[in-house]
């Protein structure tokens, strides 16, 4: 019980970071939809070990980060609709659990999914809805899925930078409680 306080306390300290550090990205000047979201889902999925936390921290983030964007914009708090974007990266994350003690190129795949999981949930809630004027047709979800491939590159660029690139210095910290060295960095294959 003594060995995971440590690994606790630094999850809770790491998941704050990330939540100060997605949202500070999300208010700062980047290219249009490039952010590192989905990339967070992922991620909390393959390495927060405990499961409250990688929902609590990822979700936090986003919501953090929502509210100000969200107030400046119309002046509104949340939007209903954000909830179809929020079951999309609740998907991600699932994806994240299932693959976590998976192999290196498993766990990579899962990082490489997030933005076409997003995409095609986001999307589809997008049709769904019916706000936009999309018929509910195959023909009208094949046009909002097309409308949407400008976002999804934006998307694409951005969970795959930073997916990967935190998958990289994730999988080259050493594992809490082991010394550093020869095979004690990174996640069993």
């Amino acid at each position: 019980m003594d060995d995971e306080r440590p690994r606790l306390r630094t999850t809770s300290v790491v998941s704050l970071l990330m939540i100060v550090a997605i949202a500070a990205y999300r208010w700062a000047p980047h290219p249009w939809n490039v952010a590192p979201v989905g990339a967070l889902f992922a991620l909390s999925g393959l390495y927060v070990t405990r499961g409250w936390m990688a929902w609590a921290a990822a979700l936090a983030a986003v919501v953090a980060s929502d509210i100000p964007l969200y107030l400046r914009f119309d002046g509104t708090p949340l939007h209903a609709d954000r909830l179809v974007d929020y079951m999309g990266f609740t998907l991600v994350l699932l994806i994240g659990r299932a693959c976590a003690g998976r192999t290196l190129a498993g766990r990579a795949g899962a990082v490489l999914a997030a933005p076409v999981v997003f995409y095609l949930v986001s999307n589809f809630g997008v049709w769904l809805a019916g706000e936009v004027g999309y018929p509910h047709t195959l023909g009208g979800l094949a046009d909002c899925y097309l409308a949407g491939v400008p976002f999804f590159r934006g998307t694409l660029a951005g969970d795959w930078l930073f997916g990967l690139g935190g998958m990289a210095v994730i999988e080259g910290l050493p594992r809490l409680g082991r010394p550093a060295g020869p095979g004690a960095q990174g996640r069993a294959a």
